[in-house]
């Protein structure tokens, strides 16, 4: 049918785009980047939370613990930057929590949807070649529960390079995350703990992830 009749069917007789039925749920059509110089891409079927994205950065330092430690409070000057309060346990699990408020007054990133992690890049510096290991976690603010815990989505081992005037970088793919799912109204922030003995150097962290939605 010549392209200037499509205009006058009724929408109960257009047909779907190629690849519709096919597709999976929550995805766009889009064009492929085909060859260089070339306008020969192919329609793909692309994931909604690819194409709507939104890049969040997390940023702090740390004087090194074997303990897990987080972020201070908002009511003291360096929050959320300062990453000083012990956790308690060198382990991210339910059978170590803290007061609720302790985690909801760091008030670094408090996630306004549903949202899913597509990756990211995690730069270090630290005086000395210890290993240790930055986390970034979730917790769901509770109105029933005074108590919290956190949920890792990524606990990543890094190394220092020996110089505080050196970066380490680490480009991070979603496989690398434990958990790439971002809950509504969860809030996200960073932990870090020594990797082993420590001589306690202060650490410097950057993060930023991007987060793909599918609303």
């Amino acid at each position: 049918m010549a392209a200037n009749e499509h205009k006058n069917l009724s929408s109960a007789n257009r047909h779907n785009p190629k690849g519709f039925e096919s597709a999976s749920n929550d995805t766009i059509l889009s064009k492929g980047l085909g060859t260089p110089g070339f306008n020969d891409g192919n329609l793909e079927w692309v994931a909604k939370s690819n194409i709507k994205t939104r890049k969040v950065s997390f940023s702090g330092y740390c004087s090194l613990l074997l303990n897990y430690s987080y972020p201070e409070p908002q009511s003291y000057g360096q929050s959320p930057y300062d990453i000083n309060q012990d956790y308690g346990s060198a382990t991210l699990s339910a059978l170590t929590t803290v007061s609720q408020k302790k985690f909801f007054r760091i008030g670094q990133f408090c996630s306004e949807q549903a949202g899913v992690i597509n990756g990211g890049t995690l730069q270090v510096s630290c005086p000395n070649a210890e290993g240790f290991t930055v986390a970034l976690v979730q917790y769901s603010p509770s109105d029933a529960s005074t108590t919290a815990y956190p949920l890792p989505l990524i606990e990543k081992s890094v190394v220092g390079l020996s110089s505080d005037n050196l970066v380490k970088t680490y480009s991070l793919a979603s496989a690398d995350f434990g958990e790439t799912n971002i809950v509504l109204g969860n809030q996200v922030f960073l932990m870090v703990k020594a990797n082993g003995e420590t001589v306690a150097p202060t650490v410097y962290i950057n993060l930023s992830v991007e987060i793909g939605y599918s609303k």
